[in-house]
């Protein structure tokens, strides 16, 4: 297969749970098969690995762009019978068509932006370009700009943030994901660095020690709700089914739409929270008056500056 490693490298520009990056990739003549890295899961924040399948479609969304634009075709089957491993299977053909797509240069300008935003609105041309973006079948989007809503979704951050922040496997977890400075993250390339949370380079002992001892879930949702009143609005991508094909496709349908985001210089940022905590998604399914629908991703959109960009680790390292 021609151009392998640049389909493989913007596959894994894709966002993931802390950085975690968990996926590897298995090339078989011209086959690729995505499959999760279990040694890369969060157990404390994401006990189910929703998340990481979410991640796994985001990557395979990107594989997809990318194979397309190198005039493949492809054909995608998930094997998720519970018999065997999981895996994601991407069959290309040469019979594609190049494609000049925008969403291609979108892939390396894309980040998830977690400063505060300028407060201005998104025109609404924009805003319906992003609203007509195609989901996979069975996931849709709600973009949220009432002010009681957001109100009531700034309070239920709060809520997360006082269940997480106190949970020491959370705080565990989340630290060892931290790169506090320079070296940490190039040694890692991986994780959550610094720069990337606007945040300055400090010594890891000390970074681990704030964490554990200083940080609060009061100051984190002061940021928060700094965060989202800088927002244009926000944004739930939600699936009828809560199963690993919906996850999948949740994570497809989101890099999609936020591709979108990125080409009209629209950032992005997660509040996650209310998704990760059963009561207080709950709570979220009855503010936004869904139903059934399983809300899986909290956003906030708008227009800020960029960050720094998170690491990758290297192709070599994710091809088995």
């Amino acid at each position: 297969m021609e151009n392998i490693n640049e389909i493989i490298r913007y596959a894994t520009l894709a966002p993931s749970g802390h950085n975690t990056q968990p996926w590897k990739f298995y090339l078989e003549k011209n086959q690729i098969k995505i499959f999760p890295d279990y040694s890369r899961r969060l157990p404390a924040v994401d006990p189910d690995d929703r998340e990481l399948f979410i991640s796994l479609g985001c990557a395979l969304e990107n594989l997809l762009i990318v194979a397309e634009h190198n005039g493949y075709s492809t054909n995608v089957e998930y094997s998720f019978d519970g018999n065997g491993e999981d895996f994601i299977s991407v069959v290309l053909d040469t019979d594609g068509i190049k494609e000049n797509d925008i969403l291609y240069d979108a892939i390396p300008q894309r980040q998830t932006t977690r400063s505060k935003y300028d407060g201005n609105s998104i025109p609404d041309d924009d805003l319906d370009k992003l609203k007509s973006v195609i989901m996979e079948d069975g996931i849709s989007s709600l973009f949220i700009t009432d002010d009681d809503k957001i109100e009531a979704i700034i309070d239920l951050v709060r809520m997360g943030n006082k269940i997480q922040m106190n949970d020491e496997n959370f705080k565990k977890e989340l630290t060892s994901w931290i790169r506090f400075n320079d070296s940490d993250t190039k040694k890692h390339l991986d994780g959550l660095s610094s720069k990337t949370m606007g945040s300055p380079s400090i010594p890891s002992w000390f970074g681990r020690f704030f964490i554990k001892y200083i940080a609060t879930d009061k100051a984190q949702s002061k940021k928060d709700e700094i965060n989202i009143r800088s927002s244009s609005s926000l944004l739930v991508i939600m699936s009828d089914d809560n199963s690993k094909i919906a996850w999948v496709d949740i994570g497809r349908s989101f890099e999609r739409l936020v591709l979108n985001a990125t080409a009209l210089n629209i950032k992005n940022a997660h509040l996650n929270q209310p998704c990760e905590i059963p009561q207080l998604k709950e709570k979220l399914q009855e503010i936004l008056s869904i139903g059934n629908k399983h809300p899986q991703l909290l956003l906030r959109i708008g227009y800020g500056q960029p960050l720094p960009r998170s690491q990758r680790r290297h192709v070599e390292d994710v091809v088995y």
